[in-house]
């Protein structure tokens, strides 16, 4: 009876290291010569036990590939993909009553690697359909459902043999996509920000050896709106960035951009105002967009409403990394990075830069530290200078907001100057792999209003406000 029991054990301990890796295998296999040398079971019992096994996983692996050979083979060229945030937010301000709120954001999305010059990304978002800047939710509303949205849905075309070119030297996306520039920072372009229409890319260096290890320059045409009896808000730019090897022990990146916001003032009109007949306020606008974070200058009638923005928006904007695998001698990456912005339309407060510093695993895009590997970590400071009309808020980075203490007492906890504008900041980030795929991150954002008087909110009070971010993300 003894050795039936054991026999048993022995059986089902086999089957559980058939289905992980080698190393347990190897595990298990000594537990079966313990039994042998204990006399708990022959050693013709362990040779039929293993060789049993060796049957059924062969039977399995059969069965598995007949299963396979019955389904279409285009799933073969198909990759999910995802994540899922949890965050804890914590808004710290003298005389304001602390706030805190628990938000989410999952995203869902699928590549169709049709061919090596032909794929098709898709992908659906967590958020409120009307932020173009934000895909999180709150947890609110009496446990109400959260809204799902279409995020992305766009082709690449990389053109190779069929039109006799090199393969990677071209690429085009078309349709709704995530952002396709060289960016270090959400200076210009909120991480969240999913432009629509095209972006094209010619890559006219890549090598491994030498100075120059890259040259490449991307173009883009996106489409901000449609209007049927007039010309359409879009956005034309363009973008050079290179990459060199400093002497094999640091990386230096340098690259300089040109985006044109044409017929801007539409979006103001449009999308900005509440209503369409003040001083009345009788009739809402159906287009306006509560969610649009607006801390840019506007010109207003004798009536209140919105006629234009006080200026148009040309963004130059030069950014850059220098990083090295172990510059300070402990053996650990570390870089500084700056990413820069100038409005040329502008006449004044028309200037906005990101400027920080990393160190860890990630090795490069401090500001964003993502990290791969189990025990990774990462630590970085970025200081933030935003002036009002430096860029377009609606699309630049929704987490730096300003409170008004006098608000505040007045019965008010939301930021009174919503957009990342008018605005200086210092980032603190610290971030840590806790198990495979999932990130710890915990940020703090000390925020201070550049000019009170200019914002488009009544700002009044102590106008530092700390703002505070704990996140787990489990990405697939």
């Amino acid at each position: 009876m003894g050795r039936a029991v054991a026999l048993g054990v022995l059986r089902i301990l086999l089957v559980i290291v058939s289905l992980t890796l080698s190393a347990l295998e190897a595990t298990a296999k000594d537990l079966g010569d313990v039994l042998l040398q204990k006399g708990l079971i022959t050693k013709d019992e362990l040779d039929q036990a293993r060789a049993e096994e060796k049957q059924k996983q062969a039977a399995d692996e059969s069965r598995l590939d007949a299963f396979r050979a019955k389904l279409p083979q285009w799933l073969d060229r198909i990759t999910l993909f995802g994540d899922l945030r949890l965050r804890h937010e914590g808004f710290y301000q003298e005389d304001l009553h602390a706030r805190n709120r628990f938000r989410l954001r999952g995203r869902l999305g699928l590549t169709a690697n049709i061919s090596e010059e032909v794929s098709g990304n898709f992908r659906l978002a967590t958020g409120n359909p009307g932020d173009p800047i934000s895909t999180n939710q709150t947890v609110d509303s009496v446990f109400s459902r959260k809204s799902i949205n279409l995020d992305w849905a766009y082709l690449t075309l990389k053109p190779g043999k069929s039109l006799g070119i090199e393969p990677g030297w071209f690429s085009l996306t078309a349709g709704k996509f995530g952002i396709t520039t060289y960016h270090l920072s959400e200076l210009v372009w909120d991480d969240d920000v999913s432009p629509e229409g095209a972006s094209e890319t010619l890559n006219l260096v890549e090598q491994r050896e030498g100075v120059v290890r890259g040259l490449r320059v991307n173009a883009f045409q996106w489409i901000v709106d449609e209007v049927s009896d007039g010309s359409d808000p879009w956005i034309p730019g363009g973008q050079v960035i290179g990459d060199a090897s400093l002497g094999g022990e640091a990386s230096w990146s340098l690259a300089f951009a040109d985006y044109y916001f044409d017929h801007s003032n539409l979006i103001a009109r449009k999308f900005l105002n509440q209503f369409t007949d003040p001083p009345t306020n009788s009739k809402a606008n159906s287009s306006f967009n509560s969610q649009l974070a607006n801390s840019n200058s506007v010109v207003k009638d004798a009536n209140g409403k919105i006629l234009r923005y006080q200026s148009g928006f040309n963004v130059l904007n030069a950014t850059t990394e220098l990083n090295a695998a172990n510059p300070i001698g402990l053996g650990v990456p570390a870089g500084i990075f700056a990413d820069v912005a100038y409005n040329t339309q502008a006449d004044g407060h028309n200037v906005g830069m990101y400027v920080g510093a990393g160190i860890g695993k990630a090795g490069k895009d401090w500001y964003h530290n993502t990290l791969k590997n189990q025990g990774d970590w990462g630590l970085s400071y970025t200081y933030a200078w935003v002036e009002k009309d430096a860029v377009l808020s609606i699309f630049s980075f929704s987490d730096i907001n300003e409170f008004s203490t006098a608000a505040a007492k007045a019965g008010s906890s939301r930021p009174t100057q919503k957009g990342g504008t008018n605005l200086s900041a210092h980032i603190l980030r610290a971030d840590y792999v806790l198990l495979p795929y999932l990130q710890l991150t915990a940020k703090a954002y000390v925020e201070d209003a550049l000019d009170r008087k200019i914002s488009n909110a009544a700002l009044t009070g102590n106008p530092t406000l700390l703002r505070t971010q704990l996140d787990a993300t489990l990405r697939f």
